[in-house]
Formats: structure tokens, C-alpha cells, sequence
């Protein structure tokens, strides 16, 4: 019973997130009011408080569940031995769509997400992290999500000898998601290409300093980024 009573709350969670992304999509964050949100979501509005404290709780929700879904993509491929720079090409041409499509969306991921510490694995947490509020928590968890997609190709680019031996891709990744980020913020980018065009000079400024002796920033970059995705 319990485990039902679980699923059924996932299903339900994942059917608020759906349905509040998509009036944010349609209509903005701040003009979808919380009675737009339930109605369409099929729950009262006490039944969607007790699910997400926020608005921008709905947003980040439903957008780590598409960054998960792209880093399970991402990980299917290196595991079938897709080369890490044609994975590359596949996660930051997602992303660069969703922040294009999105892009009336993007200021309130990047506001939530850039600034906020994302600790290496083992490190003991900061009395400031272990006191956070539950919005700042959440943010912790979106952060560290960006983090988990982009690191597990840097990892396959080390194992391929791109990078130095003792290169942090945990850093190195966060460092990328906030560049990339701050790029998104900062608007003008009129389609995907520009996006990744921006980000494609960021990723080779960061990746200077941990390239493997003899390696070159254009060995880690995909001949040809994917198209848009519908």
C-alpha cells in the first residue's frame, strides 16, 4: 500500500510539474497564477502547496526531469561508444534548444541556480548549506543536476586522454553550467546556433587550463551540433 500510495504521489507530482511548465511555456511565470496551475493539473489548491512551496519549485521540477532524461540519453550513448565529442554535440544542442524555446523561462532557472556552491563528492557541507531553505535547497539539487549531465563526458574526454589526469571535471562542469548560464541570461542569441556558438568559445576558454600536454580544444568539440529538436 505504501509503495502505491508512493507512485501514486510521483505520478502525481511529475502531472503538476507537466501542467504548470506548460502554461509557464504558453503564458510566462508570472502571469500563470496557482488556480491556472490546479485547474489544469486536476488537484485542488491545497493539494498543489502540499506538492511544491513555489512557482519556480513547478519550473525546476519539470526542467530536471529534462535534463535527467538528457543525461540518460547521454549515458546510453558512451556506453554504446559514441565518441565523447559526439555526445558532446547532442547534450549542449538540447539545451541550447530548450533555451532558446524557452527563453522567457530561462532567467528564472539561472537565478535560482548561478551563485549557489556545488560541493565536490566527500567534502562536508558548509553550516550556511546545512541551514538553507527549502527554495535554496532545491536550487542546490537543479545545480547539481546541470552538474551530473555535462560531467559524465568530460570524465569519457579524460579517459580518452584529452584531459590531464588530475583535471576536476566536477568543477570543470559547474564552471561550464554557469557560463553557460550567465550566456543564456545575458539573451540576444537569435536561434540554437548562436547559442551554441556562445557557449562553444566558453567551453574552450575553460578547457585551456586542463588539457592533456599535446591535446588540442579542437579534438573536444563535435564536427557538426545536432539540429533542434522538436
Amino acid at each position: 500500500m505504501k509503495a502505491d500510495r508512493a507512485e501514486q504521489d510521483q505520478e502525481r507530482r511529475q502531472r503538476i510539474a507537466r501542467a504548470a511548465f506548460e502554461l509557464f511555456a504558453r503564458s510566462g511565470l508570472e502571469a500563470t497564477s496557482a488556480h491556472d496551475i490546479a485547474r489544469a493539473a486536476y488537484v485542488s489548491r491545497t493539494n498543489l502547496y502540499r506538492y511544491f512551496p513555489s512557482k519556480t519549485h513547478m519550473l525546476l521540477a519539470h526542467f530536471e526531469r529534462s535534463v535527467a532524461e538528457t543525461r540518460n540519453e547521454a549515458l546510453r550513448r558512451l556506453s554504446m561508444g559514441a565518441t565523447p565529442q559526439a555526445v558532446w554535440g547532442v547534450v549542449t544542442g538540447r539545451m541550447a534548444d530548450l533555451g532558446v524555446r524557452y527563453r522567457h523561462l530561462v532567467g528564472a532557472v539561472g537565478q535560482a541556480v548561478i551563485g549557489l556552491p556545488v560541493r565536490t563528492v566527500g567534502s562536508p557541507a558548509p553550516e550556511r548549506e546545512q541551514k538553507m531553505t527549502m527554495t535554496s535547497a532545491e536550487a542546490v539539487h537543479t545545480a547539481t543536476t546541470l552538474v551530473a549531465l555535462v560531467e559524465p563526458v568530460l570524465l569519457a574526454m579524460r579517459r580518452q586522454g584529452n584531459l590531464r589526469p588530475d583535471a576536476d571535471t566536477r568543477l570543470l562542469a559547474a564552471m561550464f553550467v554557469d557560463a553557460c548560464l550567465l550566456a543564456l541570461l545575458h539573451g540576444g542569441h537569435r536561434d540554437q546556433r548562436e547559442v551554441l556558438r556562445d557557449w562553444q568559445e566558453r567551453f574552450t576558454l575553460l578547457m585551456q587550463g586542463a588539457l592533456a600536454p599535446g591535446q588540442r580544444i579542437e579534438k573536444l568539440l563535435p564536427e557538426e551540433n545536432p539540429p533542434a529538436q522538436p
